[in-house]
Order: C-alpha cells, then sequence, then structure tokens
C-alpha cells in the first residue's frame, strides 16, 4: 500500500497531490501531474489543525483520484473532542457533492455498489475530489490537529465484517430472493408485492440461522441494502450473493467484489464465459438447481452444460433446492456423477425462498448448508465452502449434525480434504453424527451405498472400514426412513480420475 501525505496549512487549510509526487511550494501552484502506474490501494493523509479562526467554517481538503479507483473510505481522526471541538465531514466528486455524514465518525466508503448511509453509490470518476471538513464548535484559545485517511482501491466492495469471532460450525441459507429481483410478500395487500430485504433477514433470523445469502437475480442493486442492515442484525451475517442467471442454467455466488455481466455471447454459448471470471476473482460459484426442467414449467432453471472446461468453472453444487431432496429434480445424483469424473465440487444447499412471509411453500433455511469456518464473516465462510468441510441438513437448521474424516493413525482428513494414495493401507473412517436417534446412515463410495448403520442415541462415533482406492471418494447419507435428513461432503482419496 502506498500512503502519501498532504499537509493541510491552517490558513486556508490548502495543499496539492499528485500522484508519486507531493509537491508544497509558494502559492501551491503544481508541477504538472507525473504519470505513472498506480498500484492499489493508495493511502492519502490529508493533515491540520483548527482554531477559532475555523469556527463554523466548510473547506474543502483536495485529493486526486487515478483512473481505475473502484472504492473511496475515508477515516477522520480529531483532537478536541474533550473541549467540544466538533468536526463534519462530507465528500464532493468532480460532478458535485456525494454525501455528508456530519459528526458521525465510522469509517465512511463509497463505491459503484455500496455507500455508507449519507452517501450516494455510484462510478468513482477519475479528477479532483474534496473530502468537506466543517467546524461546527472550536473554542477560544484551541488548537486541535485533526488527520483524514483517504484509501483508495480498485475493488469495488470489500468483503463484510466479522460479526463472530473463532473457528466453529456455522449454519446458514445460501439461496433466497427479494423484491430486487422476484421475491415477493402479501403484507395485506390484494395483490403480492416486491419483498423488501428485511423481511428475508427476519425470516432467517427467526429460523435460527447463523448466516443468509441474499441472491437475486443479475443484479448487485440489494448488495448496498445488505451492507447498511448488517449493523441491525449482527449476530445474524447478511452476505450479498447473486444468482447468475442464464437460459442454460443457473448458478450462486457468494463473496464476488464486483459486478460482472451475466448476458451470454449467443444463445449456444457456454455459461462458462460468465461464471469462470467470477470464480477466478476469489468469488465462491455454485450450480443451482441442476436436475429441474427447462420448459416452460422453470425456464432457464436446468442445467444443461456440463464440459469439463465449465465444471472446472464453479466450485459446489446445490444438491437440495427447496424441499427437492431426491428423485429426478435432486440434484444429488448429477452431483456424485460429477464426482466420479474427477471434479471436486463442494455439495450445498439452498431454500430458493421467494416469498418469505409464506408458510404453505419453501421456508428459509430448509435446507440449511452448514459450514466449517475461522470465523463467522464472509471471507471466512467463503474459504470454508471452498474447502468442502461443509454438509447439509435437509429439513433446517434444527436437522442432525454431521462430521466425516479419515484417518491412518498419524494424520487425519477431514470432508473436503484428498487422502494421499500411499496412505489408503490401513486407513479408516468414522463420522460424529448427533440429533439422529433412530435413524440410518449410509456409507457412500463413488455414489453407490456400500455400508450402512443405524444409529442408536443421542451422539455416537460411528468407524467405518472401507476398501478404496486411488481415485475414490467417500460420503454420508442419512436417512429417516426412506427420506434424507443430512448429506455429507466427500473425503478424495488419491489423485482426480480425469
Amino acid at each position: 500500500m502506498r500512503a502519501i501525505y498532504v499537509p493541510i496549512s491552517r490558513t486556508g487549510w490548502s495543499g496539492c497531490l499528485l500522484w508519486g509526487l507531493l509537491v508544497v511550494a509558494s502559492g501551491c501552484r503544481p508541477t504538472p501531474p507525473v504519470r505513472t502506474a498506480v498500484t492499489f490501494p493508495v493511502t492519502v493523509t490529508l493533515q491540520g489543525e483548527v482554531t477559532r479562526a475555523d469556527y463554523e467554517t466548510l473547506r474543502e481538503l483536495p485529493f486526486d483520484v487515478p483512473a481505475g479507483t473502484a472504492r473511496i473510505e475515508l477515516q477522520l481522526e480529531a483532537e478536541g473532542s474533550d473541549a467540544r471541538t466538533v468536526f463534519d465531514v462530507g465528500l464532493r466528486s468532480p460532478e458535485g457533492l456525494r454525501g455528508w455524514s456530519g459528526g458521525r465518525r465510522e469509517r465512511l466508503h463509497i463505491s459503484a455498489l455500496e455507500a455508507s448511509a449519507g452517501y450516494l453509490p455510484g462510478p468513482i470518476s477519475a479528477g479532483r475530489w474534496a473530502v468537506i471538513l466543517g467546524v461546527p464548535n472550536v473554542r477560544e484559545g484551541r488548537r486541535d490537529a485533526f488527520r483524514v485517511s483517504v484509501t483508495l482501491s480498485d475493488r469495488a466492495r470489500e468483503w463484510g465484517p466479522v460479526v463472530r469471532s473463532g473457528p466453529a460450525w456455522y449454519a446458514g441459507d445460501l439461496h433466497a430472493h427479494s423484491g430486487h429481483s422476484d421475491g415477493r410478500i402479501r403484507a395485506g395487500t390484494p395483490q403480492a408485492i416486491g419483498g423488501p430485504v428485511h423481511v428475508v433477514f427476519e425470516a432467517a433470523r427467526q429460523a435460527g440461522l447463523d448466516f443468509v445469502t441474499l441472491s437475486d437475480h443479475n443484479t448487485a442493486a440489494h448488495w448496498l441494502d445488505v451492507a447498511r442492515l448488517q449493523p441491525f442484525y449482527a449476530p445474524l451475517l447478511l452476505l450479498p450473493g447473486r444468482e447468475v442467471t442464464t437460459y442454460r442454467g443457473h448458478a450462486n455466488t457468494v463473496g464476488e467484489r464486483a459486478f460482472s455481466d451475466f448476458r451470454l455471447s449467443s444463445p449456444q454459448a457456454s455459461p462458462v464465459e460468465v461464471m469462470a471470471p467470477i470464480r477466478s476473482s476469489g468469488a465462491f460459484v455454485s450450480i443451482n438447481h441442476p436436475g429441474r426442467p427447462d420448459d416452460e414449467t422453470c425456464m432457464g432453471c436446468g442445467w444443461n452444460v456440463d464440459d469439463e472446461a465449465m465444471l472446472d468453472a464453479v466450485d459446489g453444487v446445490e444438491i437440495v433446492n427447496g424441499m427437492t431432496h431426491s428423485g429426478p429434480q435432486s440434484g444429488w445424483a448429477i452431483w456424485a456423477r460429477w464426482l466420479n469424473r474427477g471434479h471436486r465440487l463442494t455439495a450445498v444447499g439452498g431454500s430458493d425462498e421467494h416469498t418469505p412471509d409464506e408458510t404453505t411453500d419453501y421456508a428459509l433455511g430448509q435446507p440449511t448448508t452448514v459450514v466449517w469456518a475461522e470465523a463467522l464473516s464472509e471471507g471466512a465462510l467463503v474459504a470454508g465452502l471452498k474447502s468442502g468441510r461443509v454438509y447439509v441438513r435437509v429439513n433446517g437448521p434444527g436437522g442432525p449434525t454431521l462430521d466425516l474424516r479419515a484417518t491412518d493413525g498419524v494424520t487425519t482428513w477431514q470432508m473436503g480434504d484428498e487422502v494421499p494414495a500411499s496412505a489408503v493401507n490401513g486407513l479408516r473412517f468414522e463420522a460424529d453424527v448427533a440429533g439422529a436417534d433412530g435413524q440410518r446412515v449410509e456409507w457412500i463410495r463413488n455414489g453407490e451405498v456400500v455400508a450402512t448403520r443405524t444409529i442408536q442415541g443421542p451422539a455416537v462415533r460411528l468407524p467405518q472400514a472401507l476398501t478404496v482406492v486411488d481415485g475414490d471418494w467417500v460420503a454420508l447419507t442419512v436417512r429417516q426412513g426412506t427420506v434424507p435428513t443430512a448429506f455429507s461432503n466427500p473425503v478424495y482419496i488419491g489423485r482426480r480420475r480425469r
């Protein structure tokens, strides 16, 4: 990170900033700018002091924004609060005022996608910007210093806050919609109306979830609402996602830092052209409801492109959508087939809730995706989803808990891990299952049931010996009768079979 300091003189608070060169000269006449490549992020520090002469004045602290800047963050630090010296803050772009937050002291930001309350989101144009600094009060005899840190980034958004610290299993819903796309509520009206985002978040909180992803179709308009409402819903983590919806299939994203076009170059084009850049940017991308039909009952819903390049461009598969956990519309059999082709795809679930105030259809958290993550934060959950240490509770957050691992007595491999082929001799598997008394565990190898065990007790550890070879994968299904209640992700054996 480059840091550039701009001293602001007390008389007029003026200064000059050049990229890569700071010139403070008589009359503050800058030399022509030196055009050099900018390495983001860049921090500009605007500092000075105020006295009684600055009482009830508004001044601009200018700074230059280079092309390629996608986000601006401001942080004010100032002396004098004990003596009632007060600073107000606003921001001006080359086109005009972008916002005003008065005396609020939290870190402020704007981008094309998000903005702190009181500020307008929108494109960040290159040119001369200015922090507007107001002094509504400063007493006689005071000389109070201030410093405004301006951070310029080429990423439109940063991952959200940590709302809970520490590694744990975190349960949530990766697929829900609001009125920013086709989510709707009745709200006592004769006709359904577009549902505001807070209705989705209230339903998630009532369901007892740790996180919920708002994944409206082909838009990032809801990301602003997610960011601004997060402080009101902690410790529930709100995730800004997207359902990238093409006529050749849908996919969910978590962890995007920029908005990209969803449109395919032609009706015959593969979705890989829009999915691959999103995944390569660091986001988690999962194919939605791959077993749904692609006809007038669900136009564009089914996934009909499964060549190697396409499957290499995603991270996961939604194996349970709503309550579709078995039958021809289930994603599990498709996912298993893709695993047998050598792809390492995390199995997830999502309610696909569109009507959070109705109780006769889908419900938030049914199914629930449970992720082992280092913290309850966007970045940690993205990493956890990509790791594959994930399982799905079909009936909601109160369903069975499970964990699967393999060990050779020295090393332990968790779900999503790859066991070296050299370790298969003496390898044993074990599962921890709770909340499934009387249900049945099915041990799955390469998509086929190879052993079963009835669970007896509220919490059990189930060892299982299995013969495995290079290229195999082992997973679990928990069933109540014939109905699945939980699905694990696999432990992989050896190399990818490709």
